[in-house]
């Protein structure tokens, strides 16, 4: 029975992998199978924070832009009212 593999290792090694040693793992054993169940659960809330922080940082620059206009409107909506008076 082969050892477990430390945990840079297990950090390093790829999806594909992981999967491929838990259903190895699964085929002989009923218990202890968590180890890789966990590493994949943890991999998969990995992918969905990346995703959560790309779409925060898109909301950012939205907010950026629309301050700025805001900001160019409120501008030139004084400059006419200066104009006008």
């Amino acid at each position: 029975m082969p050892n477990a593999p430390s945990y840079a290792e297990l950090r390093k090694m790829p999806m594909d992998e992981l999967v491929q040693r838990y259903d190895q793992h699964t085929e002989n054993r009923s218990l202890g199978i968590g180890f890789y169940r966990e590493e994949i659960a943890r991999r998969e809330m990995q992918e969905e924070t990346t995703a959560i922080r790309q779409m925060t940082r898109q909301m950012r620059n939205m907010t950026i832009v629309i301050t700025v206009l805001t900001a160019m409107n409120i501008f030139l909506f004084l400059c006419t009212l200066s104009r006008q008076g």
